[in-house]
């Protein structure tokens, strides 16, 4: 299997950086680092140092932060334009061992040989070692498809960092939507996919150790834990999956479910989180612009990428 792999960054710390590109470089053809934020001289040498002997590094250059979406958009066009089978999709705050990477690109070929037409693998996220108590696990919406793999699990969504995407899948499915710019990209997107007729995985003997927001917030008088986002993070989060109970390929439990779960993080902010009244606004502008977006969206259209026209060009090195 021909992989490539991309890694999306915005204000990395460069010393953290480094190694996970190597990683990548050990397990790809070629490593795409797609920079939401400038990068000088220097750290570019640097970044491109980091592949010596193994797979080649190619560092392109944003004009401006345009989101996740258009990144990995231009990320797995420009694999598909080298002839790639996979994208693996990884962020700043993920590591990813090429072992992993191994194990991915292997269950994803069992899958497909047992019959299942594969979206994504990915890899299982889990708080980084010494913080399970600061940092929440990402949960794992897990569906009833059966599969006799071993360590092989359904599920609704695998998130971006970390998973292994066939380009065959991207092709049928379409483009990560630009316009959502940074959360949910990954569940709309594999939503899509099933909808398509395709299927998402986690392979559930590849961890990866992944930062999920800046520490954990506890629901008071429950057990949930969230994590805790800034007012920016926050708006976008709920815009977005406000947004998508204007899509029909989204499924009616994901809706239901998704309300009350914005109640009860609106609850939690109020109560404990950091910048209360920002958090509290963020969300409920988040609300009312998803509402409005959502009552314009066609319904069963995938609306793929948002126009990219009179964007200044990508620089490549």
């Amino acid at each position: 299997m021909r992989r490539v792999a991309g890694i999306v960054t915005f204000w990395p710390d460069l010393e953290q950086l480094m190694p996970r590109v190597a990683a990548l470089a050990c397990a790809s053809e070629r490593v795409v680092v797609f920079a939401n934020s400038p990068v000088s001289q220097t750290d570019r040498a640097r970044l491109l140092g980091t592949g010596a002997g193994d797979g080649g590094i190619e560092i392109v250059q944003s004009p401006d932060n345009v989101g996740l979406g258009r990144a990995y958009n231009h990320i797995l066009q420009y694999a598909q334009a080298r002839g790639a089978d996979a994208v693996l999709l990884a962020d700043q705050d993920s590591d990813i061992e090429p072992e992993t990477v191994e194990v991915l690109a292997a269950r994803m070929v069992e899958l497909t040989a047992a019959g299942h037409r594969v979206a994504v693998v990915g890899a299982l996220p889990v708080a980084p070692d010494g913080s399970p108590t600061r940092f929440k696990t990402t949960r794992l919406f897990e569906r009833s498809v059966g599969s006799d793999l071993p360590n092989t699990q359904a599920v609704d969504f695998a998130i971006s960092s970390g998973s292994l995407v066939s380009l065959a899948a991207y092709e049928a499915v379409g483009p990560f939507r630009e316009d959502f710019f940074i959360d949910a990209i990954d569940i709309e997107w594999c939503f899509r996919a099933w909808h398509a007729g395709l299927s998402c995985w986690t392979a559930m003997d590849a961890p990866m150790p992944h930062r999920l927001g800046q520490g954990g917030l506890e629901i008071p008088l429950t057990r949930l834990k969230l994590a805790q986002q800034p007012p920016s993070r926050l708006y976008t989060y709920v815009r977005n999956q406000v947004r998508m109970l204007g899509l029909r390929h989204v499924p009616m439990r994901w809706k239901l479910k998704i309300l009350p779960y914005i109640g009860l993080q609106a609850a939690a902010y109020a109560l404990k989180g950091n910048k209360r009244r920002a958090s509290l606004s963020a969300i409920g502008r988040g609300f009312r612009d998803g509402i409005r977006l959502a009552l314009r969206e066609p319904g069963n259209s995938v609306s793929p990428a948002a126009d990219a026209s009179g964007t200044a060009p990508l620089e490549k090195t």
